[in-house]
């Protein structure tokens, strides 16, 4: 396995929780592909960007953020990683738990990682 995968996975997760917009842009390339857990279009970097910023604007801030579960499958330069998250946001004083199965794509190109895509879906707690 890639040694680098993973705390590239938690570095474009605690990214997209802080709003730093320059962080999502050297991890995720310009072609990332997203699918969220909440029902709507697949999404741009331009539109993970922007749901970022909107939540650090709504006041939102990551509590805890852990992975108990990761698999991975690699192929040359291609490493696949399917899994489960958990996070704690705090937004307006109350806390919210999510839960949810992930799968995340990673690719070396020209001898850097990138993310460059991700799927999950929620599970109730």
């Amino acid at each position: 396995m890639n040694q680098d995968v993973l705390p590239l996975r938690e570095a474009a997760w605690r990214a997209w929780f802080s709003g730093d917009e320059a962080a999502l842009r050297r991890i995720l390339p310009p072609d990332f592909i997203g699918i969220s857990a909440d029902p709507g279009p697949l999404l741009s970097l331009d539109m993970v960007i922007a749901q970022s910023r909107a939540f650090r604007a709504a006041g939102g801030r990551l509590v805890s953020l852990e992975f108990p579960e990761t698999q991975f499958q690699c192929d040359g330069a291609v490493v696949v990683l399917y899994g489960r998250f958990e996070s704690v946001i705090e937004s307006g004083g109350a806390q919210k738990t999510s839960r949810g199965r992930l799968t995340e794509m990673f690719v070396t190109r020209d001898g850097v990682l990138v993310h460059t895509g991700w799927h999950l879906d929620g599970v109730a707690p």
